[in-house]
C-alpha cells in the first residue's frame, strides 16, 4: 500500500515537472527579444544597392539571383547555401534573433488590392526564414532598422510616397515624413540623407527625439555617415566622390570623375567600391582616403554588396549571374559564382 502510494506521488511529482519545464519554455520562446537602442541590420552601401545581401554572425543573407531573388543563407565563406523561404527579397535587415525585409512578389501573377498583401510588404521571420509576420502590408520603397524600429518608404492607393516607421513587434506604426527621404544611412541614432527639399543639403533625423538638424550644404546624393566622415557623391562636382570631415567641416576629394561619373558607391571598413559611368565605365576599389585606385571590372554594373571576404555585383545585361570578387587584399580576378 505504502509502495503504491510512493508510486503515484512520483508520477503526480513528475507531471508538477513536466508543466512547470513545458511552462517555462513556451514563454520563453514566446518571448519577443527587442534590440540595443543604437543597433542597426545591414550597411548603409548595401541597402543602398537594394539591400540583396547582409551578413551577420558569420551568415550571408540574400536574394539568390539563381532562384527568383528567393531568401537564402550561406556562411560567409559562400559554403552551405540554404533555401530559407520563397519570398523575393530586398531591403534585407538582421539582428538579434530577427530577418527583416521588403517582399515583392509581383512576378508571380496578377493581383488586385484584396489580396496585395499576399505578395508585398515590410515582413520579419526568425533567422530560419519560418515564422513570417507582415509589418506593412503593401508596397514599400527602402527599409533601414534603427534600434527597435523599421524605417520605410510607405505607398499607399490614397497617398503620395512618404517616410514611416513601425517598431519591429508591429506595433507603432507611424507617419515620420512626407518626404519619403532615404533612411539608408543610419548612425548613434540618426539618418543622414540628401533632402530633396533643400537643394540636396545633407541633413539628419534623430530617430530618439525626432528632431531635423541641418548638417551641411551640399549637392550631395547618396549620403554615407560615420562618426568622423560623411561619404557623398557631389552633384556639384560632377559626380565627384567625396567625404565630408565632420570635425572640421572641409571636403576631401576622393575620386574625380574627369571622363564620366560617379553613380554609385559601397564603403566597407577600409575600402570603398564605385561606379563610374561613361569613357571608364566599371566598377574600381580605392582606400576610404582616396588612394590605391585600381579598376576591378569593366562596364555597366549594379547592385554592388560588400560583405567581410567578398564584394558582389552583376552587370545590367545579365540580371542571373552574380560575381564576387575580394573585399580587401590582392585582387587577382572577377570569380563567377553560382548559387543553387
Amino acid at each position: 500500500m505504502e509502495k503504491s502510494k510512493f508510486i503515484k506521488i512520483m508520477i503526480f511529482s513528475a507531471l508538477i515537472i513536466c508543466m512547470a519545464v513545458g511552462i517555462f519554455v513556451y514563454f520563453n520562446s514566446s518571448k519577443f527579444e527587442y534590440n540595443n537602442e543604437n543597433a542597426v541590420g545591414n550597411t548603409t552601401g548595401n541597402l543602398n544597392n537594394g539591400g540583396l545581401f547582409c551578413e551577420y554572425d558569420g551568415k550571408i543573407y540574400f536574394a539568390n539571383p539563381y532562384d527568383s531573388d528567393y531568401l537564402y543563407v550561406m556562411n560567409s565563406d559562400c559554403t552551405e547555401p540554404k533555401h530559407l523561404n520563397n519570398d523575393c527579397v530586398s531591403s534585407l535587415n538582421v539582428c538579434g534573433n530577427y530577418i527583416y525585409y521588403v517582399k515583392n512578389n509581383l512576378s508571380r501573377t496578377s493581383i488586385d488590392s484584396d489580396n496585395r498583401s499576399n505578395f508585398f510588404g515590410v515582413y520579419r521571420t526568425d533567422l530560419k526564414g519560418q515564422e513570417a509576420k507582415s509589418l506593412y502590408e503593401t508596397l514599400s520603397g527602402i527599409s533601414s532598422l534603427s534600434g527597435n524600429y523599421l524605417y520605410y518608404q510607405h505607398y499607399d492607393d490614397s497617398s503620395p510616397l512618404c517616410l514611416y516607421r513601425v517598431k519591429i513587434d508591429g506595433t507603432e506604426e507611424t507617419k515620420v515624413s512626407d518626404t519619403p527621404f532615404n533612411p539608408s544611412s543610419i548612425n548613434n541614432g540618426k539618418i543622414y540623407y540628401s533632402d530633396p527639399n533643400n537643394k540636396n543639403n545633407i541633413t539628419s533625423y534623430d530617430t530618439k527625439t525626432g528632431s531635423i538638424s541641418s548638417v551641411f550644404g551640399a549637392n550631395a546624393y547618396l549620403v554615407d555617415a560615420t562618426d568622423n566622415y560623411i561619404y557623398y557623391i557631389d552633384l556639384d562636382k560632377n559626380y565627384s566622390l567625396v567625404r565630408l570631415n565632420n570635425n572640421t567641416k572641409t571636403i576631401e576629394l576622393l575620386y574625380e570623375a574627369t571622363d564620366g561619373k560617379v553613380i554609385n558607391f559601397n564603403r566597407y571598413g577600409n575600402k570603398i567600391f564605385f561606379q563610374v559611368e561613361g569613357t571608364n565605365a566599371g566598377l574600381y576599389r580605392m582606400n576610404i582616403n582616396g588612394t590605391q585606385i585600381e579598376k576591378i571590372a569593366s562596364g555597366n554594373l549594379r547592385h554592388v554588396h560588400c560583405t567581410s571576404q567578398y564584394t558582389f555585383f552583376q552587370y545590367y545585361e545579365d540580371n542571373q549571374t552574380l560575381y564576387r570578387v575580394p573585399t580587401t587584399g590582392t585582387f587577382v580576378k572577377v570569380e563567377e559564382i553560382t548559387i543553387k
